[in-house]
Formats: C-alpha cells, structure tokens, sequence
C-alpha cells in the first residue's frame, strides 16, 4: 500500500484509485483474507486522517470486496496411497516422522512445528499452541491455549506404532549433529526443533525439506493443506463422519459443545486403520 499510495498527499487520494489497488491485488492472486485486511486498514488509516481533521470524509469506508474476483474454484487435491508410500519410503528419519503425523493426525504445520516432548502422551498427542508465522522471535510462540479455534484445542489419538516412531525419534535427535548440534536437548523441548533450539519457519520448511523431498518422489504440488485433506479423504475409510471432524478438530465442534478430551475408542481404532494403510514399513524405521 505505501509503494502505491505512500508519496501523495491523503487529501488527494480518493475512492477510484483505492478500489482499484483492491481489485489488482484480487486478479495477482492475493486470497480473500489478505484483500479483506488490506480494505480493513486502508478504512482505519482514512479514518485516523478524518478523526485528525486532516480529510473531511473517509474514502475507503465504502469500498467494496472484489469477490468476483476472488472467486476460485475450491482444491481437492489429495495424494494416493502410491504417492505417499514412495514419499515415506524415501524420507530421512526427522521428515519421515514429520511427515507421518501429518498425513495420519490431520495436524496443522502452526501446531506440528510447536509441538513440545511433553505434548506426547501415551496414545494421543495434545494440542495446546500454535505458531503465529506471521510475528517474529519469541511473538511466534503464542501461549498455551492460544489454538486457531477453541476447538482445534484438545487431542489428537496416534497409534502404538507412530507412539514408538516418536520416542526413537527423541533419542535419535539428540544423538545426531545434523538435527541438534548446537544447543542441548535441556534448552529446547520443541520435538523438531532447529539447530538453534526454535520452531522450524513454516514455509521455510515446506519450500526447503518437503517439495524436493515430495519431487523425488513424483509429487509436484505438496502443500500442507494437501497433506490435511489427504488425512480426511483416507480417514472416511475406517471411521464415521463424526469421526473425522472430532480427529481434524474442525471449527464446527465448538457450536455442538464437543471438544475431544477424551478419544473415542472408535477414533483410536480408526487411526491405527489409518497409520497400518499409510505406513506399512512403519516398524523398520529408526531403528
């Protein structure tokens, strides 16, 4: 906004030429959430230059959202169990495990990458924090509690399997210089910490581990929100509708009052279903 508008006077500015920054952010490709902000602070800031009697009338307060625009048809995009076997198969061990709690838990890379030592408990991993990717140094972190949605707080089941995957990983990470070098295990508890005891940048991660790792593997177009929708197209096939929205913790359980404490025994079996199609060499890994 400041490269466009930021040498003109504000007086000068009016609504035309603010709509059409809008409409040019909609047709490069920006999302709906980034244009919806962008309109939001263009109206605040016009705002603050009519409460500082600077404008006598805000030009931005009636623009509109170029939603014709911005309409895209929605991704279904999932990989095949050949993909993410081969994907699997040919990952090292930290991204093998990254990548299996990603494809059998549905979990968000904002809640992947905060994961604690502590958060793994037997049978179910805990889900309390997410990332803030877009703040910087320890404004990353949010606080316990602090979830995308109150409902995506709670507990995820994994299986025996994935539980023991987990706690080889823990000693393996502490033993090898190319995951943990420079810091001791007692100054980051992060179970995939970087070299410096810190969350991993989310698209950092994605763009310099996971594609190249996803492209040896045939698979061109990896993204996290792939990897959810792969762990929800698969789950439907070993446990019920219900199921799959308590395991995903989507937003709709908050307004049914049902927030996963305790793991159904039917979520427990359905994930183990799940882990046994994904991972089938799952019990020669890290040992």
């Amino acid at each position: 906004m400041l490269s466009v508008f930021g040498q003109l006077p504000v007086c000068e500015i009016t609504r035309d030429p603010l709509q059409q920054f809008l409409n040019g952010l909609a047709t490069s490709g920006s999302s709906y959430s980034v244009v919806k902000k962008a309109r939001t602070y263009l109206a605040a800031a016009f705002q603050y230059a009519v409460d500082e009697r600077l404008i006598d009338t805000n030009p931005a307060r009636k623009l509109d959202l170029p939603t014709r625009l911005l309409q895209k048809r929605p991704c279904r995009r999932f990989y095949t169990l050949e993909e993410i076997r081969n994907l699997l198969a040919i990952a090292p061990p930290r991204e093998h495990l990254l990548l299996r709690i990603l494809f059998v838990c549905g979990l968000r890379p904002s809640e992947l990458f905060i994961l604690r030592d502590d958060d793994i408990e037997p049978g179910r991993i805990r889900i309390d924090q997410a990332l803030k990717e877009a703040e910087r140094g320890k404004n990353r972190i949010s606080e316990e509690g602090d979830t995308k949605t109150p409902a995506s707080a709670g507990y995820v089941a994994i299986s025996a399997s994935l539980q023991q995957e987990i706690e080889n990983w823990q000693v393996l990470r502490s033993q090898r210089k190319q995951y943990h070098c420079s810091v001791t295990r007692a100054e980051s508890n992060l179970l995939f910490p970087t070299e410096t005891g810190t969350p991993f940048r989310i698209g950092n991660y994605l763009r310099r581990k996971l594609k190249p790792l996803a492209k040896k593997a045939g698979i061109h177009d990896l993204t996290y929100q792939g990897l959810r929708r792969t762990c929800a197209t698969y789950f439907q096939r070993h446990g019920r509708p219900r199921d799959v929205q308590a395991h995903l913790r989507h937003t709709n359980l908050a307004t049914t009052g049902i927030y996963m404490q305790e793991i159904p025994d039917q979520v427990r079996r359905a994930v183990d279903d799940l882990d046994a199609e994904f991972c089938q060499d799952a019990g020669q890994r890290l040992q």
